[in-house]
Formats: C-alpha cells, sequence, structure tokens
C-alpha cells in the first residue's frame, strides 16, 4: 500500500472524472454555528486534525481552498461524523453518546451546477493517482499523508471541484460514497439549501431518526440522563 511521498514535481497522473449532475442531493452532519452550504475556509494543520482530504499549506496551491465534506445518504453521513470508532459492548451493541450531537444538525444540500469530482472510488481509478486503497481506507492517524496525496491530486485536476471515494464507516446498503468540495475562487456556489430544513439531532425527534437509521447496524443514541 502506498503511504508514502508524493510523486516528484515532474510526475503527471490522469486522474478519473466524474461529475454528480446538478440537483444532486447531498447530506451533512454539522455543527448549528455553520450553515448547511457553508465551507470552511481555515486549513487544516499540516501535521494534527483535519480530516482526510482537508485543504492544507503545503506550497501546491497558491491560497487557502475553503473545503466542505457531505454524502451521497443520510445514513454516509451520520456514520462518518457521530460513528467513527465507537466501541461494540458485550451485547454486540454501540451507543453514540450525548456530547457527540449536542449541537448538531443533520442538513440537506442540493449541487447547484455540475461537480466535476476526482473519481476515487475503486482500484483502477486510484492507480490513475498512483494510489490504491490506502488512501480512501487509511484511519485517522494517517490523515496528514492522506492530506498531502489530496493536494498533489488536486494539482493535477485543475478541472475539478472535488473528490468522490467509498466510506470507510458506511459499507451500505445502497450509495455509500463521500465527497469532498473545493470552493475555488471565480467559481460559482456550488451547493444551495435545500426546501427541508436542517434536522436538530439533539432533540427528541432527531434522536429517533437516528435511532432508526442506525438501528440495522446496532448503533443507538443515548438520551440524556435526567438530573435529580
Amino acid at each position: 500500500m502506498p503511504d508514502q511521498m508524493i510523486p516528484a514535481p515532474t510526475v503527471r497522473a490522469k486522474p478519473h472524472r466524474h461529475v454528480l449532475p446538478a440537483g444532486t442531493e447531498l447530506w451533512r452532519v454539522h455543527a448549528a454555528r455553520w450553515g448547511g452550504t457553508e465551507f470552511k475556509a481555515v486549513p487544516a494543520d499540516l501535521h494534527w486534525g483535519g480530516g482526510r482530504f482537508c485543504d492544507i499549506r503545503d506550497g501546491l496551491s497558491a491560497a487557502p481552498v475553503p473545503y466542505l465534506y457531505a454524502a451521497l445518504s443520510p445514513l454516509t453521513a451520520v456514520c462518518e461524523t457521530l460513528a467513527r470508532d465507537l466501541r461494540v459492548s458485550s451485547d454486540g451493541r454501540r451507543r453514540i453518546t450525548q456530547p457527540r450531537v449536542r449541537d448538531t444538525l443533520l442538513s440537506k444540500v442540493v449541487a447547484a451546477v455540475d461537480l466535476p469530482l476526482v473519481d476515487l472510488t475503486d482500484n483502477p481509478k486510484l492507480a490513475a493517482v498512483h494510489q490504491d486503497n490506502w488512501l480512501v481506507q487509511s484511519p485517522a492517524p494517517a490523515y496528514p499523508r492522506t492530506r498531502r496525496w489530496g493536494s498533489w491530486i488536486r494539482s493535477q485536476a485543475p478541472w475539478a471541484v472535488g473528490f468522490r471515494w467509498p466510506s470507510r464507516q458506511d459499507l451500505g446498503p445502497g450509495p455509500a460514497d463521500v465527497c469532498v468540495l473545493y470552493a475555488n475562487e471565480g467559481v460559482h456556489d456550488l451547493l444551495k439549501p435545500s426546501t427541508e430544513d436542517p434536522l436538530e439531532l439533539n432533540t427528541p425527534a432527531g434522536r429517533d431518526y437516528l435511532n432508526d437509521l442506525l438501528g440495522p447496524v446496532r448503533i443507538r443514541v443515548e438520551h440524556p440522563r435526567v438530573r435529580r
């Protein structure tokens, strides 16, 4: 598996293109202080914190590029953000604690324009960018290095506004892909809000929704403790 340095500056790749059509629905789990279509403008640290393909300051782009993660189904969005690294109890169940859902929303957003993405969904497409499934399936300790690779791949695909890859947390059934989008200067708005209001996850309705959604994978959201 190529957990190795990015290629030399003279090396060129031929990333595969996948276009999400305008009107495609996407889902996000995000802090309530952020809007559903709001991009994060602060680059991730080169070494600590951040996600798999956050923007970083490594000299391969001229300025910071705001970014946003989304998923093609609500289940994938929830699994990628709330159900990571959960301990399995002796009865085979997992639980999401209250702090994970506090001040958190599930929002549906819509592609405002066609979104050309670098396709990282199978081995041939990963090989086209000199990688294998390590790039999209490695755990969080590898993210400083996957971010470097993501930056290099973006330098090879100036036509792309993001990436698409298979979720590590959600194996289906149904669509289980994740996207990251980059709001480059001069590009029109990539997303628009849907007509549906965001769902507050730390409410009775939000917890019921999550428990119904995650029931088949034996995950439950814990209820607030009653103070006496």
